[in-house]
């Protein structure tokens, strides 16, 4: 006999059924394994681990691998490695951690109970057939809707056709004419007509289910009570409206999270993106962001926080996330403004301690955070960068030697010609050479300048462009006193001396 055809045993099913966890709060992480962690998937983790942990729920984590031809281990473990860097350590946190396909013997006992109950029916259907009423439809200008022909048949005529082999999936009989409705917490109440959903497929012949029907009953049977995910399965929920119905369990609260839309206002995808813009979390990890930046932006993406607060701590966030503060409308990615919070993070939120084993562990194997320069330049560098990758690349100047010009050192639209930036410099290098040693720090460096340009009757804008240029030989750089503090006395002293060997010539 066709094992879908197999007595359907009650026992048997009630063997099979999960202990449920039970809470007024359980939420479900249910990730596919068949691609790269994208931003969008860790913002919709986000928002379930913060919901979860704001009113002491509980959380279960579940592979949605039903795709065993696209599922990946190593997506797996670039999934959960990902979550852990932000933040959410899924491995050890979750309250219970599922396969989708461990669950493959209860899907199948149901498909059998549900064809008892002549509540699904197998359909012979061809995909070509399907095809062609679909092109059919488009001609017409026309919405498909595909209704079986093969809804009504007598099932001793069904059966037959399946145990001659014939080929065909499992459909829901979608009843017509009614209208199917639920109240989303963030949308509110969504109606859609059944006779716009048609009869739609649930399983293959074997039994083993699809998507729609393996996630309702995974969801109902886990125990799940919030189910929160992305806008796009708004389409869905009213077929596992159904499902729920025809399975006879209550339906969870359901709240469907803002699209992430790009600069073009199109759904974000990793594969039209922007060069240079992060949108994987491996790409936040390469560019040298800090991943309490990363959670802070992804929570921002869609959620009010109803107040001026920006930078938010993972607890904080824990304690200030709501659904009410969910928008309905789709929020726009600002790549940005994820820049601009990493600033922040870097230079007003992270200890110096913290800041080096960070940068130490993205810069790995350069050892950039083991010259003895690096302790004085990190807290200049992580006032001027966005990331980790711009403290490697935006101050050379600290760590190795310049090289200057005549052109760099002079500044002909502010009357400093070679002679003026020779008495320049040269003040520069008897005022640092006779500096104590305690006073050799940016604050101390400028306090002992800024006589020094009062009594040469200069402005600011004539004198520091060439002391600075001296010191870093770039043009943007930072401060001639964060510079001089940074690569110390002697070398300070080197490089000023170096520049008045370049202007002598030219004097």
């Amino acid at each position: 006999m066709h094992p879908a055809l197999t007595p359907h045993s009650p026992d048997r099913l009630t063997a099979l059924t999960p202990t449920p966890l039970t809470g007024e709060v359980v939420v479900r992480m249910p990730p596919s394994p068949t691609g790269h962690l994208h931003l969008g998937t860790a913002r919709t983790a986000l928002f379930n681990w913060l919901f979860a942990r704001r009113h002491q729920g509980q959380i279960i984590f579940r592979w949605e691998d039903t795709d065993r031809e696209r599922s990946q281990t190593a997506h797996e473990e670039e999934i959960l490695d990902g979550l852990a860097w932000l933040g959410m350590d899924f491995r050890t946190q979750s309250d219970a951690f599922y396969r989708q396909t461990e669950s493959d013997d209860f899907h199948r006992e149901w498909i059998r109970k549900l064809w008892a109950e002549d509540k699904i029916f197998p359909c012979f259907e061809t995909p070509e057939a399907i095809d062609s009423l679909r092109q059919a439809a488009h001609s017409a200008r026309t919405n498909f809707v595909f209704w079986s022909p093969w809804r009504s048949t007598p099932r001793p005529e069904l059966e037959s056709k399946i145990n001659q082999g014939q080929a065909f999936v499992w459909r829901i009989r979608t009843p017509k004419g009614e209208t199917l409705t639920f109240t989303d917490a963030i949308r509110g109440e969504i109606s859609t007509p059944s006779d716009t959903l048609g009869d739609f497929a649930i399983a293959r012949s074997d039994g083993s289910v699809l998507y729609m029907l393996a996630n309702v009953l995974d969801d109902s049977f886990q125990g799940v009570t919030h189910v929160i995910r992305g806008e796009d399965h708004v389409s869905n929920t009213p077929k596992q409206v159904l499902l729920y119905r025809t399975i006879d369990r209550p339906l969870p609260v359901i709240a469907h999270i803002p699209l992430v839309l790009d600069s073009h206002k199109k759904k974000l995808s990793k594969r039209r993106v922007e060069p240079g813009v992060a949108v994987l979390i491996q790409d936040f990890q390469d560019y040298g962001f800090c991943p309490e930046a990363v959670v802070n932006g992804l929570a921002l993406i869609g959620w009010n926080p109803k107040s001026e607060q920006e930078l938010f701590t993972l607890s904080e966030l824990c304690q200030a996330f709501d659904l009410g503060g969910v928008q309905a409308a789709s929020a726009q990615y600002d790549y940005d403004k994820m820049l601009w919070l990493n600033r922040q993070w870097l230079s007003t939120r992270l200890s110096p301690e913290r800041l080096t084993a960070d940068y130490a562990q993205w810069e790995s194997p350069q050892t950039l955070h083991q010259h003895p320069h690096f302790t004085r330049a990190l807290p200049i560098m992580a006032q001027k960068c966005k990331t980790y990758a711009e403290m490697g690349t935006e101050f050379p100047y600290f760590f190795s030697d310049i090289t200057v010009t005549i052109d760099g050192l002079t500044v002909p639209k502010k009357a400093i010609h070679p002679p003026e930036a020779i008495t320049i410099l040269t003040a520069c290098h008897q005022t640092l050479a006779n500096l104590p040693d305690d006073q050799f720090t940016p604050a101390g460096i400028k306090a002992a300048i800024i006589p020094v340009i009062q009594h040469l009757g200069l402005k600011n804008g004539q004198f520091l462009p060439p002391f600075r240029y001296s010191l870093s030989g770039t043009t943007p750089s930072a401060g001639p006193f964060d510079t001089a503090a940074v690569i110390g006395r002697e070398q300070a002293l080197t490089r000023l001396q170096n520049a008045l060997a370049v202007l002598q010539p030219h004097a």
